[in-house]
């Protein structure tokens, strides 16, 4: 059997795993050697993220991310192109305090030849690190209030891929964070500090950032949301 038909024999008995806890959508990347699991929740989607190496049926990873809809469509008025991931995804799992497990303990189970233990350790991982990440944080008011009321703002960029900054702003704004006239103001000057320093370089992004700034103040994302 061909490396891409075992990888879509593993991932079907995956999904059907998955289903039973709501994950409703679907891809597979059989080039990327991936399946996406997605589950809507409100305002909110949960990605899952399964990964198997080129070389046989053991894992490689499993991530698990979350996605604000009405974030990504103010974002798409700015940055049209949300295909990449780090743009795509509006948080990610950093809160595993060291519980991520190593992932040559699950494909251990291959050397026993019983598919359904080998699935059963990846379910396993993604109850124990994945499912509660995802009930950490239910609304995006639970992100506000946890990530961004809580994390100190350095370690913002480590909960939030891609353009953390926009991401943030969107979220502060949406839920009627105190903290955004501040932090808005202060990513300000430092915008400008980088576009006196290298005009060239950074005064397009510098007009964007004003440009998404004015549109989140006057209101009108309350369009499309």
């Amino acid at each position: 059997m061909s490396i891409l038909n075992q990888h879509k024999k593993v991932f079907s008995l995956v999904q059907v795993e998955l289903e039973k806890l709501g994950f409703s959508e679907f891809t597979y990347r059989p080039h990327n050697y991936l399946l996406d699991a997605k589950k809507n929740v409100g305002e909110l989607t949960y990605i899952l993220s399964i990964h198997l190496s080129s070389k046989g049926i053991s894992l490689s990873y499993v991530y698990g991310d979350i996605m604000i809809n009405s974030v990504n469509k103010i974002l798409k008025q700015f940055i049209p192109d949300l295909s990449d991931n780090n743009e795509l995804i509006t948080l990610k799992n950093c809160d595993i305090d060291g519980k991520q497990e190593d992932f040559k303990k699950i494909n251990e189970q291959l050397k026993t030849k019983n598919t359904g233990d080998y699935i059963m350790a990846i379910m396993d991982h993604i109850k124990k690190i994945d499912l509660p990440f995802f009930n950490k944080y239910p609304t995006m008011e639970t992100i506000n209030q946890k990530i961004i009321n809580k994390v100190p703002e350095e370690d913002y960029f480590e909960w939030f891929p891609g353009v953390a900054i926009f991401k943030i702003l969107i979220i502060m704004k949406l839920c009627d964070n105190s903290k955004y006239e501040e932090y808005k103001n202060k990513r300000v000057k430092v915008y400008l500090s980088f576009v006196e320093k290298q005009p060239a370089l950074y005064q397009e992004d510098y007009t964007t950032f004003l440009s998404f700034l004015d549109y989140l103040d006057s209101g009108s994302y309350l369009k499309i949301i």
